[in-house]
């Protein structure tokens, strides 16, 4: 179920930069001119309305509010962040694929960016691209390009499975053919970032961010503390909720191994690597299990990025989505095949 999308004003226009600047600054204490309580406000209405058009929540089990971003019009692209993605890291790509006349819809599966993160859910990589599959169910959409990163493309593998009217081609931004969204050697720091967040507070969150979002970039340059904020909103917000389900992914079995099963999946498939050394590269091994077990899939290597391609390389990965999806190669500027 589509929950009510709020109604805001239209008539005024600001760039949404200045406002967002604005807006920081104010929360920030350095008020920046805006004296008048009610500017605050209207400029916080106007932030929300340049902001978030687009953005719902879908219900697609008893607390489990998926967020969802769909904007623009033609044929949809489904974007699907990884454990350390939220929408706010496709915003580079987003309005580049709406120039080429493409629909974006960015969801957020469980636990992950803004949605939901309830107790006892069903954190499988089965599960999520059940709540995907429902998703575009509700929105209607058939024939999708599913471009995921990191572990949700394990997530559009096994939608690929079990929905293939969903899904029409499949791209990989350092995906692989993930087992389990979390290692027990995960669940372990997992556990301890717990008990120091409750001990020392969220704010080493924070940084750590800033030093992961780097240390797993080719070009850092895209990383700063406002970017790291957007990224960890979600967790912050609700840090035992989010420790509490990434420790379910780690503990919870899948209902089928995925690897036996990647002959079957039909459509083609285009896997982009970052040519950079970078943290949480796709390893060897997986690279060849994609080589092996995909009947139809193309590698390409963005030279200089690391794990975050969209954020580093946003001109080139649309130009590789955009020929990828015409003609199936997938070659673009910047891009080497493998």
């Amino acid at each position: 179920m589509i929950g009510a999308r709020p109604w805001y004003p239209t008539f005024v226009v600001y760039d949404r930069r200045f406002i967002r600047d604005k807006i920081t600054n104010a929360r920030d204490g350095e008020l920046s001119g805006l004296a008048d309580w009610k500017v605050h406000m209207g400029m916080l209405v106007l932030l929300l309305a340049v902001g978030a058009t687009g953005l719902t929540t879908i219900t697609v089990a008893p607390d489990e509010d998926l967020v969802v971003l769909d904007e623009g019009a033609g044929r949809p692209v489904v974007l699907l962040p990884g454990l350390s993605g939220c929408a706010y890291g496709f915003r580079k790509i987003t309005p580049l694929l709406h120039e080429q006349g493409y629909r974006t819809i960015i969801v957020e599966p469980l636990a992950l960016g803004q949605s939901a993160r309830p107790d006892g859910a069903d954190y499988t990589l089965t599960a999520q691209a059940d709540r995907v599959a429902r998703v575009l169910d509700e929105l209607e959409v058939t024939g999708a390009l599913v471009v995921a990163q990191g572990v949700g493309f394990s997530m559009a593998l096994r939608l690929a499975l079990a929905r293939p009217d969903q899904v029409g081609a499949l791209v990989s931004i350092e995906g692989g053919p993930a087992e389990t969204a979390a290692t027990p050697t995960m669940k372990t720091g997992l556990k301890l970032a717990k008990l120091l967040a409750k001990v020392v507070g969220s704010q080493f969150i924070r940084k750590g961010a800033i030093d992961a979002l780097k240390d797993s970039s080719g070009d850092a340059s895209w990383v700063d503390g406002r970017t790291a904020r957007e990224y960890i909103k979600g967790a912050r917000r609700d840090m035992d909720g989010t420790l509490n389900a990434f420790i379910a992914m780690a503990e919870q079995p899948e209902p089928y191994e995925l690897r036996p099963r990647l002959g079957e999946v039909a459509q083609p498939v285009l896997v982009l690597l970052g040519g950079a050394e970078h943290h949480g590269a796709l390893g060897d091994e997986d690279v060849a299990t994609l080589r092996d077990g995909l009947p139809d899939a193309t590698f390409r290597t963005v030279a200089g990025a690391g794990h975050f391609l969209y954020e580093e390389r946003p001109e080139a990965i649309v130009a590789a989505l955009v020929e990828f999806q015409q003609n199936g190669t997938g070659l673009a500027g910047g891009m080497a095949p493998d």
